[in-house]
């Protein structure tokens, strides 16, 4: 019986911990054509997600093309309310992120680098985040001509705010994006659940 009782606890703790580290990926073919993706970004990821000064095209909508790529994807190219403009910020409202990947492409690499920087709770202002709320920042340089690369990042501390784009221009795009959220709190509680339970039927049999 006690045999039992272990393994009911090993699988408890297995299934909350795989649940909790789990990854969600945004492929974006969901969301609407010429939207900042938020809505589509909130329904996959199951938890409020913002993203602005951003669009959804695909090579039909978009003035440049992304070559070889026959989905949807999204483009730094709205201007709001910016203090640095022309950048995407994608916020994750109430569960934060651990890591994050994704594809991405310059369409023009002259005098522009790619960048993307990560903010933990506190950044306070997603348009003009605090610096010492920054987790982490990463720049490419494509050269002078259009470029396909792809990134995969883990972060010291959760992350609430990810933000990339090219310094003031309107040329680059991300896809494939997946992220790793913190442990969900459902998760542990399974978790707790599963060996207070485990804990009863010990003592009944003991």
């Amino acid at each position: 019986m006690n045999k039992l009782v272990l393994t009911s606890i090993l699988t408890v703790c297995i299934v909350g911990s795989a649940q909790a580290d789990l990854s969600v990926s945004f492929d974006f073919e969901g969301a609407t054509l010429n939207t900042n993706g938020s809505t589509y970004m909130t329904s996959v990821y199951g938890s409020s997600v913002t993203a602005t000064d951003g669009l959804v095209l695909n090579n039909s909508t978009s003035a440049v093309n992304w070559p070889g790529n026959t989905g949807k994807w999204l483009r730094t190219g709205v201007v709001g309310s910016a203090a640095i403009p022309w950048n995407v910020e994608i916020s994750f409202d109430s569960l934060p992120i651990t890591g994050i990947s994704s594809d991405f492409y310059v369409f023009n690499g002259i005098d522009t680098d790619f960048t993307v920087t990560a903010y933990d709770s506190t950044y306070v202002d997603r348009y003009a985040p605090s610096s010492s709320a920054k987790v982490y920042e990463q720049s490419w340089d494509p050269g002078t001509g259009p470029w396909q690369g792809s990134f995969n990042i883990s972060f010291s501390r959760p992350v609430s705010l990810f933000v990339f784009g090219d310094g003031g221009y309107d040329n680059v795009a991300i896809d494939n994006l997946t992220v790793t959220p913190v442990p969900a709190p459902a998760a542990v509680l399974l978790g707790m659940l599963g060996l207070s339970v485990a804990g009863l039927k010990l003592r009944k049999f003991a």
